[in-house]
């Protein structure tokens, strides 16, 4: 986003809230007075250890503040508008595989919408976190991923939501990223300088999104997420998952991906997943399967958190390349304010140098009384890559301190 945008985007902001007795009634000014402030104070810590290439370990103490505040609704219209920051203060990393993660200084605003209800219809544009299955933005490092779009929902068919909209722009984490394997392309026009991520053109000409989310079959949820990335693939994604309920909670579900592509030299492709589970003394347990068509890479979306697959791991986008198969097991429960979760995750890839198994285990500790805002967690992940002569190892490690305010 360029500078005088910044710039008239604020002082548009401020004309309206400080000149709003000149601009509108005084329902205006009670819209802002009893808007809403949030935010988080972050600091991360992450370290990663490989068993060979030692100049590859790395480290990196990052921290940042994320500041979001929204206006009351005032004849259904209200704005909203987050800001976040961070600051890398020590990092040990020769190899630079922090570049596109964790390793990034600056400020962005990520979000800057206004949003326009009227009885079960809502409208919203502008910078926005989105959360559906394709276009996704992860909150897993420092700096929380956004989009520029504009979205119209509606909740008149009962128990059915109905989101139509388009997104031009993909904020990153930091200015190192570049499209990846298996995901939607972006422009980045930014060196790599170390700079927080900014808003990236999507593709030629944006993202099509159609969304349905239904539940007027008891204990049934089906969602369909359609996609057109315009000249360039248009992705299908749909889900069903039915609850029997009980004391054991069981659940089944089943996934299907979609993707086809513009460019005839690109290969259509297609995954499929299931998934089963329940819960037994406060455990939840699940199995789970996905396998990608032998033909071509199915393409997950836009965003780093755009992994929607049954058997997502901390590293999931090889899943959705070519012949591969993917099973996952895992086990969660909560004890008192310690949350704690195990998952082994196997993927068999047509090239074994892509083979990847995944032990995870995941803490956290939510505090009380006088600390209620705080929340610890770690989670460690040990990667076995490949077979043979293809084999390394990695473990990592993130430590996660949040404030919540």
């Amino acid at each position: 986003m360029g500078k005088s945008y910044k710039r008239s985007l604020i002082a548009a902001f401020l004309i309206v809230s400080t000149g709003s007795q000149v601009l509108a009634s005084d329902s205006v000014v009670e819209a802002f007075t009893n808007g809403k402030v949030k935010g988080e104070l972050k600091s991360y810590y992450f370290n990663e250890a490989y068993d060979s290439a030692t100049s590859s370990d790395n480290s990196v103490w990052a921290n940042g503040i994320k500041l979001g505040y929204k206006t009351d609704s005032y004849k259904g219209i209200s704005l909203g508008a987050t800001f976040q920051g961070a600051d890398v203060t020590s990092i040990d990393d020769d190899a630079n595989k922090q570049n596109k993660t964790m390793n990034a200084g600056g400020a962005v605003l990520s979000e800057a919408y206004v949003n326009y209800k009227y009885k079960n219809t809502q409208f919203k544009g502008g910078r926005q976190f989105i959360s559906l299955p394709l276009i996704k933005g992860s909150g897993s490092r420092l700096i929380k991923e956004s989009f520029e779009g504009y979205f119209l929902s509606n909740t008149d068919i009962p128990d059915t939501l109905i989101s139509l909209g388009k997104i031009t722009k993909y904020q990153t984490r930091t200015d190192a990223v570049t499209s990846t394997t298996n995901a939607a392309s972006f422009t980045n026009s930014d060196s790599n300088t170390g700079d927080v991520g900014e808003f990236n053109k999507i593709g030629t000409n944006g993202a099509i999104s159609l969304y349905l989310k239904n539940k007027s079959i008891e204990n049934l949820t089906i969602q369909t997420h359609y996609v057109d990335f315009i000249d360039e693939v248009a992705d299908l994604y749909i889900d069903a998952k039915y609850n029997f309920g009980g004391e054991f909670k069981p659940y089944i579900a089943a996934q299907y991906y979609n993707s086809n592509y513009d460019n005839s030299a690109t290969k259509d492709s297609f995954m499929t997943g299931y998934k089963v589970g329940a819960t037994f003394a406060g455990y939840n347990i699940h199995a789970s399967y996905t396998s990608t068509d032998d033909d071509g890479n199915v393409n997950r979306g836009i965003g780093e958190a755009a992994t929607a697959s049954f058997t997502s791991a901390t590293s999931t986008t090889g899943n959705y390349t070519a012949g591969t198969d993917t099973w996952q097991v895992g086990v969660s429960k909560k004890f008192g304010d310690l949350s704690a979760e195990v998952k082994y995750t196997s993927s068999d890839a047509e090239l074994k140098k892509n083979d990847l198994d995944q032990i995870y285990l995941g803490l956290k500790y939510k505090f009380s009384g006088e600390l209620k805002n705080l929340s610890l967690s770690t989670e460690y992940t040990i990667y076995d890559y490949g077979l043979g002569n293809e084999a390394k190892e990695k473990n990592e490690l993130r430590a996660k301190l949040i404030y919540k305010f």
